[in-house]
C-alpha cells in the first residue's frame, strides 16, 4: 500500500505526532519511552490485582524516574557521552514520558515533598545543562539541527521539554518553572531557532472529541494575547546556576525515599508467590502487621 502524502513527507527515524509537520519525534526516543511504560507497569498495583497503599505507585515511580534521570546525568557529565545522539535520545524520551505517563502525574502526590521536589528539579536540570552543552559544543557556529549533533527534531524537543516543567507550577516547588522556561526558550532564540512557548505539548489534531478540538481553537486567541516576560542572556546564566544537572543528581541520588514496602522492591514482578498471594489476601481484608502508609 502506498504511503500518504504526509506519511512521505515524514523522515526516516520519526514518527510525526498528531499529524503535525512540526511534531517529529524519534522511533529511538520512543523504543525507550516503550521501556519506560513496560518499567512503569510492572510497579502499578493495579495491574497486579493490588491495593497495597495509596502512595505505593508515587513511590515506586520515582524510584523509576530517579534510576532513569540519574542514567542520563552520567551520560550528560561524560566528555565522550554528552553530545553523542543517544544521549539526546535518552532526553528526548525522557520529556516523552513526563508529557503522557502515570509516572509524570504520580510523583508530586507522595508524602514526601523532598522526593518529588528532587525529582522535579532533575527533570529541569538535566535539560538546562544539557541545552547549554549542545550549545558550547556547537561554537563557533550557532547551535542548531546539524550542530553539535544530527538532531533535526532539536528546536521542537526543546520547546516541548520547557513545556512540561510548567505542567509542575503551582504544587509548591521551590524553584520556578516558569523562569526555567523561559532560561531555555533564550537559548532557542539566541541561535535563531523558534523561542516561543508551545500552546500545548502537542500541536495538532489530537484523538480527542471535535468538541474538545473547537474549545482548544476558541480559547487560542486568549492565550495568544498573554505576554511573556522574555529571559535575557543573564537570565540564562542565572538559570544555569540554579539548574546544575550535577547538584541536583547529588540530591536525587542521596535522597531518602521509603524502605521498599516489606523489604520486597518496587517492581512487583520481582515478588515471589508467596509474597504475591500475601498481598492479595490482605487486599481481601486481612490485616498484616507489616502494612504501613
Amino acid at each position: 500500500m502506498p504511503a500518504s502524502e504526509s506519511e512521505s513527507n515524514i523522515p526516516d527515524g520519526f514518527i510525526q505526532v498528531n499529524d503535525h509537520p512540526t511534531e517529529l519525534w524519534s522511533k529511538a526516543a520512543f523504543e525507550h519511552v516503550e521501556r519506560l511504560q513496560k518499567e512503569e507497569e510492572k510497579r502499578d498495583p493495579d495491574a497486579h490485582g493490588l491495593y497495597i497503599y495509596n502512595d505505593y505507585f508515587g513511590y515506586a515511580c520515582c524510584d523509576l524516574l530517579k534510576k532513569e534521570m540519574l542514567a542520563i546525568g552520567k551520560l550528560v557529565a561524560s566528555k565522550n557521552e554528552k553530545l553523542s545522539l543517544s544521549t539526546f535520545h535518552r532526553l528526548e524520551a525522557l520529556t516523552l514520558y513526563m508529557c503522557n505517563s502515570g509516572a509524570a502525574d504520580a510523583f508530586p502526590t507522595i508524602d514526601d515533598p523532598e522526593l518529588a521536589e528532587a525529582v522535579y528539579d532533575a527533570f529541569g536540570a538535566l535539560w538546562m545543562t544539557y541545552l547549554l552543552e549542545l550549545e558550547a559544543g556547537a561554537k563557533p557556529h550557532k547551535l542548531g539541527p546539524a550542530r553539535p549533533i544530527a538532531a533535526r527534531n532539536l528546536e521542537n524537543v526543546v520547546r516541548t521539554s520547557a513545556k512540561v516543567i510548567t505542567q509542575y507550577s503551582g504544587l509548591g516547588f521551590d524553584k520556578s518553572a516558569e523562569d526555567l522556561q523561559s532560561a531555555m526558550l533564550r537559548v532557542l532564540e539566541r541561535n535563531d531557532m523558534d523561542g516561543t512557548v508551545k500552546e500545548k505539548l502537542f500541536l495538532g489534531k489530537s484523538a480527542d472529541s471535535e468538541e474538545e478540538e473547537e474549545e482548544e481553537e476558541e480559547e487560542l486567541p486568549k492565550k495568544k494575547k498573554k505576554s511573556r516576560q522574555s529571559a535575557d542572556d543573564d537570565d540564562v546564566k542565572d538559570a544555569a546556576k540554579e539548574w546544575k544537572a550535577s547538584k541536583a543528581m547529588k540530591t536525587l541520588r542521596e535522597v531518602a525515599g521509603p524502605i521498599e514496602h516489606g523489604g520486597r522492591p518496587w517492581d512487583i514482578t520481582k515478588w515471589s508467590k508467596a509474597a504475591l498471594e500475601k498481598e492479595k489476601a490482605r487486599f481481601g481484608g486481612e490485616d498484616d502487621e507489616d502494612d504501613f502508609f
